[in-house]
């Protein structure tokens, strides 16, 4: 009899990483069982009200004062949110069930396996205590085997007020592997136990499987240089974008930049296809890294404004071109060296050989 397999990630309805990852994942553990996606919500912390709140504030000023923009911006965000709610519904990613703040699933979902991941579920700087212990698999019980997936901690120390919660949670786990090699070393740090570093679930599957979710959001004769930024650009930065477009012929989509509307409203399913069919890709984002890997696209990450050298090499990023030996695509300014996909592709498929292994073991009764 198959596995009744639940995923806990975060559930994030606008992030394209995290929804790729939801539906990578998924696919992944099907080999075990039937799968589904389970919530334990977004106790929000005070902390995230501090950062917040500030900014949507000052977005609401902005759209207050630029009334064709407010216009666009809210009809550019519904579109974008029925792209991402399409993708969900298709793929299956719409939530199974929510796990209450006092631990509690519907008495009717009953799941023989737990799988913590991907993503930044163990970032607790985001929720609250009771948030984490949950995102930790406080909410089953010892009698349903739990793991981690390419967890992420999205800190590199944890503070002495949240680590009792690691220390109590963490040995539950039949398994623990993560994201990063910061994960690895905080695991030991605060229990003493082993993790494994595994491959971000978006780089497990192909390309090929990848452009199954395609549905020609970009046109075959678009030549066109990607952008996507979380961070802000550089004058210097900005330049050696348009500069290369310019160069090489193309014009420049921007992700996540309202300035460019027919970009600005891609579902997951067209963040796909928008990186397969770049001429080039700039970037800080890591699956935008992911994403570039996948469809052999030379790219640069461009350190963000303020930051110079390796400043802004967080973990993630650093254990990615670690597995990959692609620390010279980051930059302060200019282009990073071509990139030979020959052995890239040589250490991806050796990554996923281990990844798979360890899943498979991990997964066994």
């Amino acid at each position: 009899m198959d596995k009744r397999i639940a995923i806990l990630t975060i559930n994030d309805s606008n992030n394209y990483g995290n929804r790729l990852q939801n539906y990578a994942l998924t696919e992944c553990l099907k080999a075990y069982g039937k799968v589904s996606t389970i919530d334990c919500g977004w106790p929000v912390d005070s902390k995230l009200k501090q950062i917040f709140i500030p900014a949507r504030s000052l977005l609401d000023i902005l759209k207050k004062r630029v009334c064709s923009f407010k216009h666009f911006a809210l009809a550019a965000d519904k579109r974008k949110s029925h792209r991402f709610q399409y993708f969900n519904n298709k793929y299956g990613l719409n939530v199974a069930c929510k796990v209450s703040k006092a631990g509690h699933i519907s008495p009717s979902l009953r799941f023989d396996f737990i799988v913590l991941g991907s993503d930044q579920v163990w970032n607790y700087y985001w929720i609250s205590k009771s948030g984490l212990r949950l995102r930790l698999g406080a909410f089953s019980s010892d009698q349903v085997p739990t793991i981690s997936y390419a967890a992420s901690f999205g800190v590199s120390h944890v503070t002495d007020d949240v680590m009792p919660i690691f220390q109590q949670y963490l040995p539950r786990l039949k398994a623990i592997s993560v994201r990063e090699d910061c994960g690895v070393e905080l695991v030991k740090e605060m229990t003493g136990l082993e993790a494994a570093v595994v491959l971000d679930p978006t780089l497990m599957l192909t390309a090929d499987k990848w452009l199954d979710v395609t549905e020609n959001f970009v046109s075959d004769n678009d030549s066109y240089v990607l952008t996507y930024f979380l961070g802000n650009l550089t004058d210097k930065q900005e330049h050696d974008i348009q500069a290369y477009a310019v160069k090489r012929g193309c014009h420049v989509r921007r992700m996540l930049d309202l300035r460019d509307r027919a970009t600005y409203v891609a579902g997951p399913q067209d963040f796909v296809e928008l990186f397969a069919k770049a001429q080039y890709v700039f970037t800080d984002s890591y699956h935008a890294c992911c994403f570039s890997i996948l469809f052999h696209k030379q790219f640069t990450v461009f350190n963000r404004a303020g930051m110079t050298g390796n400043a802004n090499m967080n973990s993630r990023m650093e254990t990615l071109f670690r597995l990959f030996n692609l620390n010279s695509v980051m930059m302060d300014s200019g282009l990073a060296p071509e990139i030979d996909y020959k052995k890239v592709d040589q250490l991806l498929e050796q990554h996923r050989k281990e990844s798979q292994e360890w899943l498979d073991r991990a997964m066994k009764e």
